[in-house]
């Protein structure tokens, strides 16, 4: 024999200890009388389920017409799945060739907007001619003397730093008395120095 376990009210707990019987003989008395009168209640709802079945048609189109619904929402609801989310994304890529055709690249360069996959900022890249403005054309490596352009900020030669300009973690650059970066918000390292001042 098994044991089970019963969780009751206190006021089925109380009428439980007023009768004449032990609370396990009376709980198994009831457990019958519900598990026998279950089976009968099954067995006469089949009965009854088959009857219909026989002679009800209504039930039959019921039942078939709620299956036609419920797959076509089944199949709507996939197709929103599965359809494509969000925006396609314009991706730009500039190509810099260092060589022997790089000088008449640089004359045929045209302003552009840069899109970012990653966080879809933009960043104006500026023309050459825009460049030359702005710095001198032209620099010499401090390391190896190759000539270094304006607008390279490492030298193509050796690597060695080129300018003096900053640049972030996520690639905006930095002016130098900027406590944070206003691409991503990251605290620069001139915070340091000005916090000190």
């Amino acid at each position: 024999m098994s044991k089970i376990t019963f969780r009751a009210d206190d006021d089925l707990v109380e009428r439980l200890e007023g009768l004449d019987t032990s609370k396990s003989e009376a709980m198994r008395e009831a457990l019958r009388a519900y598990l026998d009168g279950a089976d009968r209640d099954d067995d006469g709802a089949a009965a009854v389920s088959d009857a219909a079945d026989a002679g009800g048609s209504v039930d039959d189109v019921i039942r078939e017409r709620v299956d036609e619904l419920v797959a076509d929402r089944v199949d709507a609801a996939l197709e929103e799945r599965v359809a494509p989310v969000g925006r396609s994304r314009d991706l730009n890529v500039n190509l810099t060739l260092d060589g022997v055709n790089a000088a008449g690249a640089g004359e045929d360069a045209v302003s552009s907007t840069h899109v970012t996959e990653a966080d879809g900022r933009k960043t104006q890249l500026g023309t050459a001619e825009s460049d030359a403005g702005d710095a001198p054309a032209a620099e010499t490596c401090d390391k190896c003397g190759e000539a270094v352009d304006g607008d390279h900020v490492y030298c193509p030669n050796c690597g060695e730093k080129a300018s003096h300009r900053v640049f972030c973690e996520c690639g905006d650059e930095l002016r130098s008395d900027w406590a944070f970066c206003p691409g991503c918000g990251r605290r620069t390292s001139a915070a340091d120095v000005l916090d000190r001042a």
